[in-house]
């Protein structure tokens, strides 16, 4: 039971790049998917949202020293903010709208049409 309570250091190191440039990828699919199905404003407050909740957690995991960065401390704090949770959240939000589990026609942009 001891492993339990054992301290652990979160530490992230810009030597495995293969991590951030996926979430860098995973963020445009997330966008472009939100475009696509019209529901991009929806999707930027979500990922708002997420990413002050994870400005916040990455904040006092790094003030209380359980994080540790190995490159540019603020650069990489905003970036993990901003990539870890709204992507994710955006992407199942629409899949959510999509199996019918949810409902969000009601936040979908109308299409607009040319007057000429």
């Amino acid at each position: 039971m001891d492993w339990l309570f054992e301290e652990i250091i979160i530490s992230r190191s810009f030597t495995s790049q293969l991590f951030y440039i996926f979430m860098l990828f995973f963020s445009v699919f997330a966008a472009v998917v939100a475009w696509k199905y019209r529901l991009f404003r929806f999707s930027i407050y979500l990922w708002l949202a997420a990413a002050l909740i994870g400005l916040v957690w990455e904040i006092v995991l790094f003030g209380t020293g359980l994080r540790h960065y190995s490159f540019w401390s603020a650069a990489e704090l905003l970036y993990h903010a901003i990539t870890e949770g709204g992507p994710g959240l955006i992407i199942m939000a629409i899949f959510a709208d999509k199996i019918k589990l949810i409902d969000l026609s009601e936040f979908k942009e109308e299409v607009r049409s040319r007057v000429s």
